[in-house]
């Protein structure tokens, strides 16, 4: 966390206020010892204390498993069957788990059409839900193989021959992933246009979803003259052109995450990508500035380092599981994009990572892939963990009467979790409790829910209200009409100060 920690003692004194709004005083408990400091962040950016939202369990390595040391494994993937397959990629092989990490066998050899193949250097691993198909990005091969469970290759995806894709440019597959169509999407590192979309005969269809052009002063200032400038000029003016995204998931209903290293970009480093390859994230949340990762400090030091994050997990309940190669930290969201845990850290201690690589989930764990300490982490819920995603559900399926006791039980464990104050107000808002919403809402210095409660509240104040206030305004209106009557009947005459001399 380094320098992220210094903004703290600023918010203590809304802190405690929000702690006796809770009901209860501040409690920075926690569930578990960790080699790390748990904290999350408030709406000013700051980090604060926080709860653990999962505990390490254990962390399980190629020979406690019992299937010889990992070498440099690169990805791992649970099934529909609840099988996880691991790419290891010095060893080249695909390498199968249950989800205690109890080996089974080994993926090594592949047969195709009367041929025998072998992997090489395998940097990814998907599993088809719908055809139990597996694909293997056979990377150092420039190739991926899409076959049986028993290795029978049914085809095998290579570099399109197709004008719109570079022949100069290597085909080096980086990570896979499959839809409900059977359309295969693969990651290439030096392909910036998106991921290679291929349909389910193996026909390449383009490419799907390439991020933005970060909008910095170079790109606007070489659009402008641009503008201005001659066709030759206009040859040798630099090309700005986006940064790829570095892995991707596809959740049940089909929309596939991507996640994009913030080392390089600041834009798009998440998207959520529709059929047809639209970004639908900013279509969520009223008040929700997005941000993934650690959030840099307000000032800034040579020394603090920015997120680099590798990949992305989806969830069984949609929560969205991003890992930060920089810093060996898992950091989930909801589905709405609300931070719920961060977790995880630099180190040699249990749950610390030195080169983490692949996350993925199943139920109430997760699990962490590390490439330089050749293991695997498990991560599993802890009780605080356990009420804030209950919370949490309740409120994204729009349950929010529902998710107001649970919300009421987090802020008992931890008075600085924002999102518990933002919950509470929904819950109280669509309970017609302006009143009441807009005090956790201003605690959470939600602006824009803050406004919303604030016009309920209006309202609701006018039509109580309203036969007082028109009442009033009758009794005004016939005070008037009745002076003016009397006054033209001279019954009442207006005294007029003396103007004579003195």
């Amino acid at each position: 966390m380094g320098d992220n920690m210094s903004g703290l003692s600023k918010k203590l004194v809304s802190i405690m206020t929000a702690a006796v709004i809770s009901g209860s005083l501040l409690t920075v408990q926690t569930s578990a010892i960790e080699a790390y400091n748990p904290y999350s962040y408030d709406n000013w950016g700051d980090p604060v204390s926080s709860q653990v939202g999962y505990t390490a369990e254990k962390f399980v390595d190629g020979i406690t498993m019992g299937c010889g040391s990992f070498v440099e494994p690169a990805d791992l993937y649970i099934s529909y069957d609840n099988l996880m397959y691991i790419a290891d990629r010095g060893n080249n092989r695909i390498v199968i788990a249950d989800l205690d990490l109890n080996y089974i066998r080994e993926m090594k050899e592949f047969s195709y059409g009367g041929e025998t193949l072998t992997l090489n250097r395998p940097l990814g691993v998907f599993v088809d839900q719908y055809t139990g198909f597996i694909y293997i990005c056979d990377t150092d091969n420039s190739r991926v193989l899409k076959c049986d469970t028993e290795g029978n290759v049914d085809r095998i995806f290579e570099k399109p021959v197709n004008e719109l894709y570079e022949q100069e440019l290597t085909f080096n597959p980086n990570k896979v992933c499959v839809d409900k169509a059977g359309n295969v999407y693969i990651v290439i590192r030096s392909i910036t246009r998106g991921a290679v979309m291929y349909d389910k005969d193996g026909e390449f269809l383009g490419f799907f979803g390439a991020n933005a052009v970060e909008q910095t002063a170079e790109v606007l200032s070489n659009a402008f003259w641009n503008l201005i400038s001659t066709e030759d000029q206009r040859a040798r003016t630099r090309r700005n052109i986006p940064v790829g995204f570095t892995n991707f998931d596809i959740d049940d209903d089909g929309f596939i995450y991507t996640v994009t290293d913030s080392q390089e970009t600041s834009t798009d480093l998440l998207k959520k990508l529709n059929p047809r390859g639209n970004n639908i994230i900013d279509s969520l949340g009223v008040d929700n500035e997005f941000f993934f990762g650690d959030i840099p400090p307000t000032y800034w030091s040579i020394y603090a380092k920015r997120s680099s994050l590798t990949d992305i997990d989806i969830g069984p309940n949609g929560e969205i599981n991003i890992l930060d190669f920089q810093h060996g930290r898992i950091f989930q969201y909801d589905k709405e994009l609300w931070l719920l845990f961060i977790m995880g850290g630099s180190g040699e201690q249990l749950g610390t990572f030195r080169s983490a690589t692949a996350i993925e989930s199943y139920d109430d764990k997760l699990y962490v892939l590390d490439s330089r300490k050749n293991s695997i982490t498990v991560f599993e819920r802890t009780v605080f963990g356990d009420i804030v995603t209950e919370a949490s559900n309740y409120y994204n399926e729009g349950l929010y009467a529902e998710s107001l006791e649970p919300w009421r039980n987090v802020l008992k464990y931890d008075g600085n979790y924002v999102r518990a104050y933002i919950g509470i107000g929904n819950a109280l808002y669509n309970n017609f409790q302006y009143e009441e919403a807009m005090e956790y809402f201003r605690i959470s210095l939600s602006q824009g829910y803050y406004a919303r409660a604030f016009e309920g509240f209006r309202d609701q104040w006018l039509k109580k209200n309203f036969n007082n206030i028109l009442f009033v305004i009758i009794g005004i209106i016939v005070i008037w009409i009745t002076l003016r009557i009397l006054f033209k009947k001279g019954i009442i005459k207006i005294i007029r100060p003396n103007k004579g001399r003195f």
